[in-house]
């Protein structure tokens, strides 16, 4: 295995999915041909690229040639297309009600709320890590289940499963046990630091059919240990190191900084290299309203990263309050389109323009004074004006059921349209804000924009009690370290470090102070 196998390591900025897509190339060139590859990563996005490269150079392949150009779990699923998957907004809600859950819990899944309930997920993880739902339970540091209970869930899931139906580990444990690995002459695994020893036990079998093996990814961006992943998976596997030595994102400050909260990460591989060749700045904050100005007085792009949900609601209250237009990394925004569409609608009347009746529609939902009968552009009252019709306020007025006398939105939109809101887009508008494009400023967890980057970075060192660094030892304090790393180095030009003096937290203010005492001395 080693003799065929390169590991390709990537610190952050140094291009290691570019660097596959290269060598990818380098094959496609020999005659090489894409149904004899394999890329597999865990994201969407490396696949997808790695697919458009091959489609360029290969315009006549179809998606049977592409057929190995997938995400991990994709890759198992197609060899059991006829079993559906379990869904998350139909099947595990059924799943709660069987099990009689009169309180289950939920989270967002695509802008659905689903059923997600803690005991699945340490069973789902133990799992992955190849051990009982019963060691995975002890292990964890924060139990919302008895023994007794998380047995009964877990227990009737599998039962429930028996009805012809997998989830996503169901599909890689399936192609372990079940199925023949293909002939490959590449086989191409990114992000292979995240990978959990479930998903190691199937490269290891895609491996020993393949003629040459490509593993990249870097162990001090190993942040995915909470969904089972072992970083000393990737560390051990044997082949050939091979470490990329300039960095294209991360300014020389920046980078001296990192190495700050990367010395406290052990194991791992010793890696030196090179920044970008921009000096970049770091700034530490005190107060949120610092962050607002920075982001007034910037050209560029921002990231301000919290390290849980928890924290980054609490920032996106901070940014609403400071009048910044933002969004998420799913491109969620920080304001009902509704809303401010009933603004924008509402201001084109008071200047003498016109709507059309979907518009009307949209600005009723927020007005009080409205007849009866007239509320829902549905509604029978509606069926006489064609949808085409161009209406003013006046014609509205007489002819549509609006009572509302003409004014600023402030005062007439009052319904299902809190004082909060009318705050925070009365701050938007102040600044001159466009909000028919998109932001600049995206606020969301460490997690949730790893292989992401901005031009200026600012991670809120506050935390909370389970990961709190003060709590921390040995390799669970590696762990901690190394999320703080990932948030760090996402800067292209500047780091703002927003401190807190709430009691969880992790040290990177402290850290900058002895950087700079490092460095420059007490002068």
């Amino acid at each position: 295995m080693k003799n065929k196998t390169i590991k390709i390591f990537g610190p952050p900025g140094t291009g290691k999915t570019t660097t596959l897509l290269n060598r990818l190339d380098k094959w496609f060139s020999r005659g090489i041909l894409p149904r004899e590859v394999a890329y597999l990563s865990f994201t969407n996005k490396a696949v997808n690229e790695a697919r458009k490269r091959a489609n360029k150079k290969f315009p006549d392949c179809d998606d049977e040639d592409l057929g190995n150009f997938r995400t991990i779990h994709s890759f198992c699923r197609k060899f059991r297309k006829q079993v559906p998957v379990i869904d998350p907004e139909i099947d595990m809600v059924e799943f709660a009600q069987n099990l009689g859950m009169s309180k289950p819990a939920y989270e967002s899944y695509n802008g659905v709320q689903v059923f997600n309930d803690w005991s699945l997920r340490v069973y789902d993880k133990s799992r992955n890590k190849l051990i009982t739902p019963e060691q995975q339970f002890v292990s964890e540091t924060i139990k919302r289940a008895t023994l007794p209970r998380f047995q009964l869930i877990y227990q009737q899931y599998e039962i429930f499963k028996q009805d012809h139906r997998v989830d996503f580990t169901d599909m890689i444990t399936h192609f372990i046990k079940h199925e023949t690995a293909p002939f490959l002459k590449i086989l191409i695994i990114d992000e292979a630091q995240d990978l959990t020893p479930l998903q190691w036990q199937m490269v290891d079998k895609l491996a020993k059919n393949s003629e040459r093996i490509y593993i990249a990814g870097d162990d001090d961006q190993a942040i995915f240990e909470w969904n089972g992943a072992d970083v000393n998976d990737y560390i051990k596997f044997p082949g050939r190191n091979y470490i990329l030595k300039q960095s294209h994102r991360i300014p020389k400050v920046v980078h001296e900084f990192s190495s700050y909260i990367s010395d406290m990460i052990k194991p791992r591989v010793s890696k030196q290299f090179l920044p970008s060749n921009k000096k970049g700045f770091i700034k530490t904050h005190s107060s949120f309203l610092d962050i607002s100005d920075m982001i007034s007085q910037s050209d560029g792009d921002w990231l301000i990263l919290g390290r849980t949900q928890e924290i980054v609601k609490e920032l996106e209250e901070m940014a609403r309050q400071s009048g910044i237009f933002f969004q998420n990394t799913k491109g969620k925004t920080s304001f009902d389109l509704n809303k401010w569409n009933a603004i924008k609608y509402w201001n084109k009347l008071m200047n003498n323009g016109v709507v059309n009746k979907e518009e009307a529609g949209i600005v009723y939902a927020y007005v009080n004074e409205i007849a009866y009968g007239w509320r829902s552009i549905e509604s029978k009252r509606w069926m006489n004006i064609d949808s085409g019709n161009q209406m003013n306020i006046d014609f509205l007025r007489t002819f549509a059921g609006l009572v509302a006398d003409p004014g600023p939105w402030q005062q007439v939109f009052n319904k299902n349209f809190p004082e909060k809101d009318k705050f925070y887009f009365e701050k938007i508008l102040e600044k001159k804000i466009d909000l028919d494009i998109s932001s600049r400023v995206v606020i969301d967890t460490i997690h949730s924009i790893k292989g992401g980057e901005a031009d200026h970075v600012c991670v809120y060192e506050k935390s909370n009690w389970p990961a709190h660094f003060g709590h921390k030892i040995g390799l669970a304090r590696s762990s901690e370290a190394r999320v703080w790393y990932v948030g760090v180095t996402r800067a292209r030009e500047t780091l703002h470090i927003l401190r807190t003096y709430h009691e969880y937290f992790f040290p990177l203010a402290r850290l900058y102070n002895q950087f700079i005492k490092d460095h420059y001395g007490n002068g």
